[in-house]
C-alpha cells in the first residue's frame, strides 16, 4: 500500500496524477471553500475511473460541524468513512513539530486509528 499526500487542491488530479490510484481519500472539513473542493476532486477522482473514493470529515468541532459535512457529503455522492473531532492536543503537536500519531490515544488519533482499520478491511476484501 502506498499512500501520498497531496497538496490541497486540483492540480495533481487534473493532471492526471492519480489516475493509477485504486482509493481516494478527499478530506473535508466543515467550510464552504473546503466542502466545495472536496466535491470537485471526488468528480475528478470519477473521471479518472478511481475505484473507491471516500471522504473524511475532519476538524469537526460539534454536532453543528458534523452534520453540515455529512449532508454535504450525501448530497454529492460522498460516501464517509470517518469522521475525525478537531483535536488541541494533534494541533499543539502540530506547532511543536512532532508527529500526530505519538500523541497518547485522543479522540482524533483513535478515529484515525479506526479509519486505518476500516481502509485495511477494505483493501483485504477488494
Amino acid at each position: 500500500m502506498t499512500i501520498v499526500d497531496m497538496e490541497a487542491g486540483l492540480e495533481h488530479l487534473s493532471r492526471g496524477t492519480g489516475r493509477h490510484v485504486d482509493t481516494l481519500l478527499v478530506v473535508m472539513e466543515p467550510y464552504y471553500k473546503s466542502l466545495e473542493t472536496a466535491r470537485r476532486c471526488a468528480e475528478l477522482g470519477r473521471e479518472l475511473d478511481i475505484a473507491q473514493i471516500f471522504g473524511v470529515a475532519n476538524k469537526l468541532r460539534g454536532d453543528d460541524d458534523t452534520e453540515t459535512v455529512r449532508r454535504y457529503a450525501e448530497a454529492h455522492g460522498l460516501h464517509l468513512v470517518a469522521e475525525i473531532p478537531f483535536d488541541d492536543d494533534v494541533y499543539q503537536a502540530e506547532l511543536a513539530g512532532r508527529a500526530p500519531a505519538i500523541v497518547p490515544k485522543t479522540p482524533a488519533v483513535r478515529a484515525i486509528d479506526s479509519l486505518v482499520t476500516t481502509l485495511n478491511l477494505s483493501e483485504s476484501s477488494s
